[in-house]
């Protein structure tokens, strides 16, 4: 994934967290992209099967070059014949040497090849990595979001609650009436426990899950977006 794609994920969970404030009523500091790149960051240098993939890459690149050492494929291919005397061409090699040639130059294109592929391989984990990341942080806000404004609806029920016992005690209201508002307290309650605990368990999995050994340091960088 591009620079650019990147940093429009982490412009668009700015926007994100601007707006969680807003409507949590509470001074929350935005997170800076600083945060963002720090996880970005873990996640590339950490997560175990992109780590394998990079080394896999770094391997095939330090290989030697096939005939290193004791062969110039290019001279030889250069030349492979002279001019005589005459105008005809003279072998320079013999026919075993010509299949020597032939073999060590379709190793080396062979080789080529798979660095190639392998590092196609790479940017596609890296690529769907960020995505996955950028996807989970994404839903950890909305359940952010979801456990805010659970939270002002369960505030506006306690407020409720308390007038509607005033009413009920000087006869003004039926009973029955507490009796609802107290159930949907109650619900309320059990969503918003139930959004910030499958929040918080999301968190925990994307660490273990991206972080590799450095999941706890994940952890603790997710913990900053948006509070905990």
């Amino acid at each position: 994934m591009s620079v650019k794609k990147i940093l429009m994920w982490v412009g668009v969970l700015g926007w994100l967290l601007s707006s969680t404030a807003a409507f949590s009523q509470a001074e929350e500091k935005v997170q800076s992209m600083e945060v963002f790149q720090q996880i970005i960051q873990m996640v590339m240098e950490n997560n175990p099967i992109l780590k394998s993939q990079r080394n896999l890459v770094n391997t095939i690149e330090q290989m030697p070059e096939p005939g290193a050492g004791f062969i110039n494929l290019e001279e030889l291919q250069s030349k492979s014949r002279q001019v005589g005397e005459e105008g005809l061409g003279t072998p320079l090699l013999s026919l075993s040497e010509v299949i020597q040639v032939e073999t060590f130059v379709q190793t080396k294109l062979d080789r080529e090849k798979t660095l190639a592929e392998a590092k196609q391989t790479y940017e596609n984990l890296k690529q769907t990595l960020i995505s996955n990341l950028m996807t989970k942080i994404t839903q950890m806000e909305k359940l952010r979001n979801k456990t805010a404004n659970l939270e002002e609806l369960k505030s506006f029920f306690e407020t409720r609650r308390d007038s509607l016992e005033k009413q009920v005690k000087a006869g003004i209201k039926q009973p029955s009436t507490l009796f609802d508002l107290t159930e949907e307290l109650i619900q309320t309650s059990l969503e918003m426990k139930n959004a910030a605990r499958e929040r918080e368990i999301m968190k925990l999995e994307t660490a273990i899950s991206l972080g590799g050994t450095k999941w706890e340091e994940l952890l603790d960088l997710l913990n900053k977006v948006g509070g905990q």
